[in-house]
């Protein structure tokens, strides 16, 4: 797993309880019983820190999406698109 799975595994455990062992890249939200609520609070999180928008994830997108998310935002639509 990369590191920005490892940072937002830990921020996802640290914000909402959740084992990170149980945080791979192929789970959902869903699958790892995060409520719509906490979905919308980790989603402002990865906004704050990351220039995510909230509203992005859905209860049927997976960490390995996030974190996609993540990447994409980080690089900028700039590089992201070349």
């Amino acid at each position: 797993m990369s590191g920005l799975h490892d940072e937002i595994a830990q921020r996802l455990s640290d914000t909402l309880g959740i084992d990170k062992s149980l945080i791979t890249p192929d789970v959902t939200f869903v699958e790892l019983k995060i409520d719509s609520l906490a979905l919308v609070e980790f989603s402002v999180i990865l906004d704050e820190e990351y220039g995510v928008p909230p509203l992005h994830l859905t209860p049927d997108s997976t960490i390995g999406e996030a974190v996609a998310l993540v990447a994409a935002a980080m690089t900028g639509p700039a590089e992201a698109a070349s």
